[in-house]
C-alpha cells in the first residue's frame, strides 16, 4: 500500500512538474521578465518593442522600475503606447490618452484633466479642524526668479464660533470657507501675493478688502457706463395735496444750528458710514421737489405783488391825469 502511495504521489509530481514548465514557456513568450528586478522589465508585452528614457530601455506596454539617479531608490514606470486605460468592477473609470490628457468618466479627454459623468466636482481637502491653506495654483516666470508666483486661487478658514479649534470655552470650533482671488503685487519678489478679491463665508465680497461689510466691498475707484440702483418710496408724494413743505424761516433756523439740511447726514457720519447711493438719490430728489415748491409759493408772491404794483401805477396815473385837468380848468 505505501509503495504504490509513493508511485501515485511521484506521478502526480511529475505531472506537475510538466504543467508548471508549459506555464513558465507560455509566460515567456508572453512577459519578457516576472520578476521585478530593477532597470530591466517587470511585466512587458514584446520587451523589443521599447524605448530609451534617461538610458533606461522601457518597453512601450509594461511595468517596471528603473534607477534615474544613483542617489535615489528605483521609480516605477507605467507604459501603454496608444494610452492607458483603468478599471474597477469591469467598468472602466480612468483614461489616460497618448497626448497624456486624463479623462475620469470619459475616454475622450479634451484637456489636461476632463471630468464627464456621474459627480463632476473636484474636492479639495477633507471634513476636519485643519488651517491649512488649499487651492489652486498658477505659477508665473521671471527668469531671474524661480518659484515666480503668478495667481492662485485659495480658501480662507473662518472660525464662527467658540473662539477655533480646539476652543477654550470647551465647545468644538465650527469653520466656514472663504475665498481669496491672489495676483502678483511686487514684480522684485518671488512670492508676493496680493489678494485682489475675497469672499467671505458669509457671501460677502470684498475688492481691495479682506474683510467686506456689504454684499461688495470696492477699496479704490470704480467706473462703469451706468450704475442702477433699485428703490422703493420714491418722493413723489411731495406734489400730493396736503404735503407741508415748511417755511423758510424754519429751513434757515435748522440750517443754522446742525449746518447741513434736514434729512441730510451731516460730514461726520459721511466719513464715519459713507453715502448709500440709492438713498442719497432719494432724499436728494426730496429736496430738490420741495425747493420747487417753495419756487412756485415765491412766484405765486411775487405774482400777486406785481399785482398791487400794477395797482397801485394805475391808481397813481389817474391821480396824476386828474391833477392835471385841475389844473386846465383854472
Amino acid at each position: 500500500m505505501n509503495a504504490l502511495m509513493k508511485t501515485f504521489i511521484k506521478k502526480v509530481a511529475n505531472a506537475c512538474a510538466i504543467i508548471c514548465l508549459i506555464f513558465c514557456i507560455t509566460t515567456t513568450k508572453t512577459f519578457g521578465q516576472t520578476t521585478a528586478n530593477v532597470n530591466q522589465f517587470a511585466i512587458a508585452h514584446n520587451p523589443p518593442d521599447a524605448f530609451n528614457f534617461m538610458g533606461n530601455t522601457v518597453s512601450h506596454y509594461g511595468l517596471g522600475w528603473y534607477n534615474e539617479s544613483s542617489s535615489t531608490p528605483p521609480m516605477a514606470y507605467f507604459s501603454g503606447y496608444n494610452g492607458i486605460r483603468f478599471f474597477t468592477q469591469g467598468q472602466p473609470r480612468m483614461f489616460m490618452d497618448v497626448g497624456g490628457n486624463l479623462g475620469l468618466g470619459t475616454s475622450n479627454p479634451l484637456s489636461r484633466l476632463h471630468l464627464a459623468g456621474g459627480d463632476e466636482r473636484i474636492m479639495i481637502g477633507d471634513y476636519n479642524n485643519s488651517n491649512d491653506t488649499k487651492g489652486i495654483y498658477f505659477p508665473g516666470f521671471r527668469d531671474i526668479m524661480p518659484s515666480y508666483f503668478g495667481a492662485s486661487i485659495e480658501s480662507t478658514p473662518e472660525w464662527v464660533c467658540c473662539g477655533g479649534f480646539p476652543a477654550a470655552t470647551g465647545y468644538p470650533g465650527i469653520r466656514n470657507m472663504g475665498l481669496n482671488f491672489n495676483v502678483h503685487g511686487n514684480v522684485d519678489i518671488a512670492d508676493s501675493k496680493v489678494t485682489a478679491m475675497a469672499i467671505n463665508s458669509n457671501g460677502n465680497v470684498g475688492i481691495g478688502t479682506l474683510t467686506p461689510r456689504e454684499r461688495l466691498s470696492v477699496n479704490g475707484n470704480i467706473r462703469a457706463k451706468e450704475i442702477k440702483v433699485e428703490a422703493t418710496n420714491w418722493p413723489d408724494y411731495v406734489f400730493e395735496e396736503g404735503y407741508k413743505v415748511g417755511t423758510l424761516k424754519e429751513l434757515e433756523s435748522y440750517i443754522k444750528t446742525n449746518k447741513h439740511l434736514p434729512e441730510i447726514p451731516s460730514a461726520k457720519e459721511i466719513e464715519r458710514n459713507g453715502v448709500e447711493l440709492g438713498e442719497m438719490n432719494k432724499v436728494l430728489l426730496k429736496k430738490i421737489e420741495e425747493l420747487t415748491l417753495y419756487l412756485i409759493d415765491r412766484e405765486k408772491d411775487l405774482e400777486v405783488q406785481k399785482n398791487k404794483v400794477k395797482a397801485l401805477e394805475d391808481s397813481f396815473k389817474e391821480i396824476k391825469t386828474l391833477m392835471e385837468l385841475k389844473k386846465t380848468e383854472k
